[in-house]
């Protein structure tokens, strides 16, 4: 699984982040390493995966509020993305299933899947309820806050300056560390190429971990054979060192939600813009929302290199010119194989098509879209 590490904007999710917090974050952007072949299309949103750690057997709530799943992850670090209704009805009738690995219990709480997108949460804690401190794997050397506000108050409940690292933590506090991972896990003929993992904390102060992998769309049916990676390793709080290394990929059953409408969209005249040319606009409704499927061509003697260096993005807007909540993929997906043809992939949060869309192709990398052009959309 490709771990996506690029750094989100948080500043309007969260207070100034302590510099030390923010070199420990951005230690771990610069330390991951690939797992997978580069794939054929490139994501330019993708969620943070940042260093957090939790105290197994904390009782009291936090102060940062009660972390159940998606919902709540969203509101943390994504807050312009919300879950649709019918994606919220099938994770709240996810059935539990407990693996137990070491001195570790692994219980997952939330799942769902469409053709698109497959999403987990699974709570670890010690088995036996022991004193222990959990961290995500290889964030042992980070600050407690780099994960904001959450760990912020979790290191202020345990009276411990959030700016010490996990290690130092668990020195004060006397007990020891492990680094935990579950995470989705799927063979290549399913896989997407893009995935993303973080972390939060419940209302009982239990270690929560999120998982997100996109899929390969023409190669998923009605079920989905999917593995969930199981890891812990107690870590020496003297050199970081791993010992005690578990691990083991389980097997977990998953329904696919399928589509429930689709829908192409038309326009008058044409849009064009930074060299693109708009094709066809079509649309699938699942429970994540809904899936928008634009097709554009580019002009004479634009090049791929050229189209990546901008980074342009359609954005979707309603017909009172509201945008539309980005979708839970936390992504687009953009695809040059066949150049001069550039087709793309978004998903809104959305629960049923609507009648108008207002599309603008924006640059990524901007600060001011207010100037550029946008087209009126119809089914």
């Amino acid at each position: 699984m490709k771990r996506e590490m690029e750094e989100l904007n948080l500043r309007d999710a969260f207070r100034p982040m302590p510099q030390p917090c923010r070199n420990a974050l951005m230690r771990a952007a610069r330390s991951v390493k690939e797992e997978e072949k580069p794939v054929k299309h490139v994501t330019f949103r993708a969620v943070l995966i940042a260093a957090c750690i939790i105290i197994a057997t904390a009782a009291a709530a936090m102060a940062a509020g009660s972390i159940f799943g998606w919902t709540d992850f969203f509101l943390a670090f994504h807050h312009d993305t919300t879950v649709p209704r019918a994606a919220k009805e099938i994770m709240d009738s996810t059935e539990e299933q407990t693996f137990t690995l070491g001195p570790v219990t692994f219980k997952v709480q939330t799942l769902f899947a469409d053709r698109h997108i497959a999403m987990a949460t699974t709570q670890i804690t010690m088995t036996d309820g022991s004193k222990a401190l959990l961290c995500m794997d290889a964030a042992q050397g980070d600050a407690i806050c780099a994960n904001g506000t959450n760990s912020t108050a979790l290191a202020e409940k345990l009276g411990l300056d959030p700016t010490m690292n996990w290690m130092e933590a668990a020195r004060t506090l006397n007990c020891p560390l492990y680094c935990v991972r579950a995470v989705l896990d799927i063979s290549a003929d399913y896989a997407g190429g893009e995935g993303m993992e973080d972390a939060l904390y419940d209302e009982k102060g239990c270690f929560v971990d999120f998982s997100l992998l996109t899929l390969n769309s023409s190669a998923v049916g009605s079920e989905l054979p999917l593995r969930m990676f199981l890891r812990t390793a107690e870590i020496d709080l003297e050199t970081g060192d791993e010992k005690n290394v578990l691990s083991n990929r389980v097997t977990i059953s998953i329904r696919v939600a399928q589509p429930m409408a689709e829908q192409d969209y038309h326009w008058q005249g044409e849009y064009s813009v930074s060299g693109l040319k708009l094709d066809a606009v079509h649309s699938e409704l699942t429970a994540a929302g809904l899936y928008l499927f634009t097709g554009f061509t580019a002009q004479d003697g634009m090049s791929p290199e050229d189209f990546y260096e901008v980074q342009l993005i359609p954005v979707w807007y309603d017909a009172r010119g509201n945008d539309y909540p980005w979708g839970m993929n936390l992504s687009y997906e953009i695809n040059t194989d066949e150049w001069p043809r550039v087709s793309m992939m978004g998903l809104i949060s959305v629960d049923s098509i609507p009648d108008t869309l207002v599309l603008a192709l924006e640059d990524d990398n901007a600060p001011d879209q207010n100037n550029v052009e946008r087209i009126t959309l119809t089914k």
